[in-house]
């Protein structure tokens, strides 16, 4: 599998899919485990992380492993929710079905978006980030 060069590779994936496919579900195993629920309907993808490390790549990929915050590492996926919120797409991001993030033109943050620095990223649960990061 080819390695993405970059953490904005990356994040193009998601907006992609969402202007790609317009309605359906994936499951994403790793080593015959199914790790990731994908289901995208109406410009809004359904992210159900089932593998808790995978949640943390993902809120470290600017971070590169540094010892920063939990706030700071939601800070990073400002980007890709502002340009989600542009586009008219939502992602929400779940561990084990729990709803822990949402991403771009549904977020209604209300104290997270001091914390973030936009009203695009709303922190549904931000205890259950914690537990995951850590």
């Amino acid at each position: 599998m080819k390695e993405l060069s970059s953490k904005t590779e990356l994040l193009q994936i998601p907006l992609w899919l969402i202007q790609t496919l317009k309605q359906g579900k994936i499951c994403l195993q790793t080593n015959g485990t199914e790790s990731i629920q994908l289901q995208i309907e109406n410009n809004k993808m359904d992210l159900n992380f089932l593998q808790k490390e995978l949640i943390k790549y993902l809120l470290e990929l600017e971070s590169q492993m540094e010892e920063t915050s939990i706030l700071e590492k939601l800070k990073t996926l400002k980007n890709l929710a502002e340009t989600l919120k542009r586009n008219g797409s939502t992602i929400t991001i779940s561990h084990k079905g729990q709803k822990i993030l949402t991403l771009g033109l549904e977020a209604q943050p209300k104290i997270s978006k001091m914390i973030t620095g936009t009203n695009a990223i709303e922190i549904n649960n931000l205890i259950e980030i914690i537990k995951l990061v850590k």
